[in-house]
């Protein structure tokens, strides 16, 4: 996860390495463009970009996992992914108010990420 793009350009996409589908990452504004916040992940079967910081065991990875950078279908996301409680991707806004939810604090965010004024 190290990409980005600026103001005016297309969000970049990824191909699912297993499947081909086309992929979406989490991108946050910046004040000068779009960061990457999270990994690629596909819709389609389900894997996900292996995160530069994920605490993982290259012992338990597949020789395809680890040729690829990416968690196989199937395989639980790793840390650096925002998920539900049942392991879905979800956007940074989507995590921030299911957090904010749990501790009884109105969400910062409305339903398109935009922040609330």
């Amino acid at each position: 996860m190290s990409g980005g793009y600026g103001y005016g350009d297309l969000e970049p996409k990824e191909r699912c390495p297993y499947c081909g589908a086309s992929c979406h990452a989490d991108f946050v504004d910046i004040g000068v463009g779009y960061q990457q916040c999270g990994p690629y992940h596909c819709e389609g079967c389900g894997a996900s970009e292996i995160g530069a910081f994920d605490n993982y065991d290259e012992n338990d990875m597949s020789m395809r996992e680890r040729q690829t950078g990416w968690y196989e279908p199937g395989k639980p996301a790793g840390q650096s992914a925002n998920v539900d409680p049942n392991g879905r991707h979800i956007s940074y806004f989507e995590a921030d108010t299911l957090y904010r939810q749990s501790c009884g604090v109105e969400p910062r965010y409305d339903s398109n990420g935009r922040l609330k004024p």
